[in-house]
């Protein structure tokens, strides 16, 4: 039989780890933009510091897209950006 005590440490060492979470979404599709909002969603990564990097890899990927206020990004849609709701990042542990 496990001990509860051994049960109760991994646990909570499971709790501890945060699990994969979207930090960055699609908030808006109109008139060929796309419109996303950055939250801080894990300890390691602010709302801003998501955005940036969100920002970087959607550029990198060839795509129009430009920061919108402190935590937003905006990207016009052409034939291979595809949907919106294709383009998300996200934060912690599985990701």
């Amino acid at each position: 039989m496990v001990k509860a005590t051994f049960l109760l440490t991994v646990l909570a060492a499971l709790a501890s780890v945060e699990a994969c979470k979207r930090t960055c979404t699609p908030t808006s599709d109109k008139a060929g933009v796309c419109t996303y909002s950055c939250t801080k969603m894990c300890s390691s990564l602010g709302a801003k510091e998501a955005r940036d990097e969100f920002l970087s890899n959607l550029q990198s990927a060839g795509h129009s897209c430009k920061a919108s206020g402190s935590s937003g990004v905006k990207c016009t849609k052409n034939s291979s950006f595809g949907s919106c709701y294709d383009h998300h990042w996200s934060c912690g542990g599985g990701c």
